[in-house]
């Protein structure tokens, strides 16, 4: 069961984090899950390269489709948006065995979970996050112009004892 911990618990344990921006097209999933295999077999999570790459491939895919949206709700994807409104921002973090993973976008609009029909081929995404992440959550980005979805997943309390 995870239970909260005091921030004493943490004294002295380091924060590692790596980021990286993407352009907002069809190659940002695949870049960002080679990505996110590097980082977590670099930092010996190789145990939730599985959970990880599944969020960040859904979340970075939500990101290249709809986080190139004006206030207004417009696509900019057709037109020639500047360049900021084009790239995804991919965070990855570890601290005291939890990943933290987040993904920013220039959309300022929260990710709605839909409850997709049968036949659907798409909004699966944010169902595969909240039942693969130990939770997930959305914030706007400190200038508002943007959001940044952040989930975050951690070993199983035998596997950080082992």
């Amino acid at each position: 069961m995870n239970e909260p911990k005091a921030a004493e618990e943490y004294d002295g344990v380091t924060e590692q984090h790596k980021s990286m921006t993407l352009a907002a097209n069809d190659s940002a999933p695949r870049v960002a899950r080679s990505f996110t295999r590097d980082v977590l077999t670099a930092w010996g999570l190789e145990d939730l390269m599985d959970q990880a790459v599944l969020i960040v491939s859904e979340l970075t895919t939500n990101a290249e489709r709809h986080g190139r949206r004006s206030e207004d709700g417009e696509d900019t994807s057709s037109g020639s948006p500047d360049k900021a409104s084009e790239e995804i921002t991919l965070t990855l973090a570890v601290q005291a065995d939890v990943v933290a993973i987040d993904v920013e976008d220039n959309s300022p609009y929260a990710p709605i979970q839909q409850i997709p029909g049968q036949y659907a081929t798409s909004g699966r995404g944010l169902c595969l996050v909240s039942a693969m992440a130990d939770s997930w959550t959305t914030r706007p980005t400190a200038d508002g112009t943007g959001k940044r979805v952040s989930a975050f997943i951690s070993r199983a309390e035998s596997s950080a004892a082992s």
